[in-house]
Order: structure tokens, then sequence, then C-alpha cells
């Protein structure tokens, strides 16, 4: 089992590669940028990206409360100016 600091260290080894591909300065936009085109590569596959998002906030929401967490998922729910996100 994995612990949120290696998780989070995880993400810093993709976020430094991304970075040096895109060029992005900040972890901020670094982590926006790979976001939406996580979404440009979820489409091109046919994947569901709004569900994507959903399963990894709640995966996210339940490690912040216990790292090991095996509860049921959180509802999720993701709206774009009012919109509701199927």
């Amino acid at each position: 089992m994995s612990d949120n600091l290696t998780r989070a260290g995880w993400a810093a080894q993709c976020l430094s590669l991304f970075a040096s591909m895109t060029g992005t300065d900040t972890d901020e936009e670094s982590i926006g940028d790979l976001i939406a085109n996580l979404g440009h590569y979820a489409r091109q596959e046919d994947l569901d990206f709004p569900s994507l998002l959903r399963t990894g906030i709640g995966h996210w929401h339940l490690e912040q409360i216990d790292e090991e967490s095996f509860d049921l998922m959180p509802t999720v729910t993701i709206t774009i100016n009012g919109d509701l996100l199927q």
C-alpha cells in the first residue's frame, strides 16, 4: 500500500517531466495544463473524462481522511457554468 507522501512524490516526478516538455513555469500552471491535456487524451481514446475526474477526486478525498481507506466512494459532481457534467 502507498501513503500520500509516496503518491505526492510520483506526482512531482510526472509534473517535472511534463514541465520540461511543455515549458510551464509553476506547479499550478503544470497541474492545470496537465489536467486539460489528459482531457484531450481521454477524448481521443473515447474515455469518459468527467467520470475519470470524479473518480480521481473521490480517491483523493478519501485518502485525505485515511490514506488506506476502502470506504465507499463519495458522490462527486462537477459543474461548468451551472451545467452538471454527466
